[in-house]
């Protein structure tokens, strides 16, 4: 009887501790500080990319570039944000251009207040054939079916200290760069290099088709709009007297050198509440 006894006091003793461990861990779960995960989008039409042969004062710009994609700031640590790109020259109808995509892995803030962002940067090279027969029914260059490759390489960008960002009317400025060598990511650079990114970026883009588009009168479409960014590239006279042949670039580039800069406009679209907040909104 005794024996008996004590076996179930142990019982009850056991399923009284596991009760006890449940409630524990329940604690600690529903006791987590909530916060939320801001998602900012990027606004395609004002964000852009400036890309550069060379780095700091001996670079050389070669085009412009769209910029698509989101940042999410986690409330709790600002420090840590998961950032997407995309990187497009706005209009990919040529015989060969490029486009690049990067998503961030993870995140450091230095001593000196500046944010590295590691992720994978992959660059997509799309070549077509062209055909170009002036007579007089050309009506403008015919391509071929585009053959797109795609090389990947982890990069770095360095971004503000995002703590000390300031938003105004749901806006954000987010200003990044990136320098890589050729070694490093060769088709970077070949990317770079191209000729096909845009000079001027436009908004509100209107085109027009002239009255005559075939034949010698053909002049292409005729397009207008607001200019939001344009290559600037500081120049020099190009030769003397009867030489003269223009102007040219400042700088000689070095072209086994590739930078991106980024200026990023971001809008909050949304905020979305972590797994700890949405427990503890559970638990009221």
């Amino acid at each position: 009887m005794k024996m008996h006894a004590l076996r179930n006091l142990h019982l009850v003793t056991g399923k009284v501790s596991m009760a006890l461990a449940w409630l524990l861990v329940l604690a600690v779960f529903f006791s987590s500080p909530a916060h939320a995960q801001e998602t900012w989008r990027l606004d395609p039409q004002l964000s852009i990319a400036r890309l550069l042969l060379g780095s700091g004062s001996n670079a050389l710009e070669t085009g412009l570039a769209r910029v698509s994609g989101d940042v999410v700031f986690d409330s709790n640590d600002l420090t840590d944000p998961s950032v997407n790109l995309k990187i497009t020259p706005g209009n990919e109808a040529g015989a060969d251009y490029a486009k690049m995509s990067f998503t961030s892995k993870r995140s450091v803030l230095t001593s000196d207040g500046k944010l590295i962002v590691t992720g994978d940067l992959s660059v997509t090279r799309i070549e077509r054939n062209v055909t170009a027969d002036p007579n007089e029914a050309y009506a403008g260059p015919q391509y071929g079916d585009p053959v797109a490759h795609t090389d990947t390489h982890q990069i770095a960008l360095t971004f503000a200290d995002p703590r000390h960002l300031a938003a105004q009317d749901g806006t954000m400025l987010f200003s990044g760069t990136t320098s890589v060598i050729r070694e490093d990511f060769p088709p970077l650079v070949d990317a770079v290099t191209l000729d096909d990114w845009p000079t001027v970026l436009v908004n509100d883009k209107k085109c027009e088709v002239p009255p005559t588009t075939v034949g010698e009168d053909y002049s292409g479409v005729k397009c207008s709009g607001t200019e939001i960014a344009a290559v600037s590239n500081s120049e020099v006279p190009n030769g003397v007297g009867e030489v003269y042949y223009g102007f040219q670039p400042a700088v000689t580039p070095d072209r086994n050198h590739a930078t991106i800069t980024l200026n990023l406009k971001l809008t909050q679209n949304s905020t979305t509440p972590s797994v700890a907040s949405r427990s503890e909104s559970a638990g009221h």
